[in-house]
């Protein structure tokens, strides 16, 4: 892959785990870092899924319903905001939209204390 756009849901290798509280394994994640900037950088900004839904859970989790070829109803988990290697990127799968962008941009400047 070699466009890496802000809003799309792609496939990451977040192996190896580290700790146990760190994502593992290959899943759906929303990049979220800036398209330009992903065309510059060596690193694209992801927040990872989880098909454990929690409910009423936002702004931390944010829901996002299946669609192209993700396959089941996801939760971004917005404690889980990493920057990974563009070599970590597999296929692109979905993208959300403006409204579920918005959702995550909140929990992450919430999570980051930003304050608007």
């Amino acid at each position: 892959m070699t466009d890496y756009k802000r809003g799309d849901i792609v496939l990451v290798n977040f192996n190896p785990q580290k700790k146990a509280e760190e994502v593992g394994k290959v899943r759906p994640a929303v990049i979220v870092s800036e398209t330009a900037l992903n065309g510059i950088l060596d690193l694209v900004t992801v927040v990872a899924l989880s098909t454990n839904l929690i409910e009423g859970a936002e702004p931390l989790r944010v829901r996002i319903a299946k669609r192209e070829s993700l396959k089941q109803d996801s939760d971004a988990m917005i404690e889980q905001l990493r920057s990974v290697s563009k070599r970590r990127i597999g296929e692109r799968i979905a993208s959300l939209n403006d409204e579920e962008m918005e959702k995550i941009e909140c929990g992450i400047k919430m999570m980051l204390a930003f304050k608007s």
